[in-house]
């Protein structure tokens, strides 16, 4: 039996793999990921949207960062309104796709940000949990978004 299970977006723009002991819901259109067994955790919600075309005034009210020209931008206006500098931001490139990545701290949660786009589709995975994420659930965080594809 597999360890983990496989998750295709409904608009079959991404994938990813996440455990089989995590339970996911979709709340407002938005995939929720979290652990299932363990009360005490995070959650990994995934935003995702096709920037190609014409501008969706309503996703950019809601979603201002979307508006920065390229990844860099929508991640520093994105941290910006967390009240967070991306100093700490870190950027590469992986199967053709552009990400950058940053974890902070607020309010006494933990939070990691990653964006990935390629081709006009755009993701926004948010990791968050409150005080410090425990040594194996920030692992299989890890293993989830290594294994995020845009398709």
């Amino acid at each position: 039996m597999a360890l983990t299970q496989s998750f295709v977006s409904p608009e079959n723009w991404y994938s990813l793999q996440y455990p089989r002991t995590w339970e996911m819901e979709i709340v407002e259109g938005i995939p929720s990921f979290f652990d299932g067994i363990t009360p005490y955790g995070g959650a990994l919600q995934i935003m995702a949207a096709n920037l190609n075309g014409a501008a969706n005034e309503q996703l950019l009210r809601e979603s201002p960062f979307l508006a920065g020209k390229n990844l860099g931008e929508k991640l520093r206006i994105f941290l910006s309104k967390q009240g967070v500098s991306d100093e700490s931001a870190q950027y590469f490139m992986r199967d053709g796709t552009e990400m950058g990545a940053c974890e902070y701290r607020s309010g006494g949660h933990f939070f990691l940000a990653l964006m990935a786009e390629r081709s006009g589709i755009f993701v926004l995975a948010l990791y968050n949990c409150k005080g410090e994420p425990e040594n194996e659930e920030a692992a299989q965080v890890g293993k989830i978004l290594q294994s995020l594809t845009l398709l």
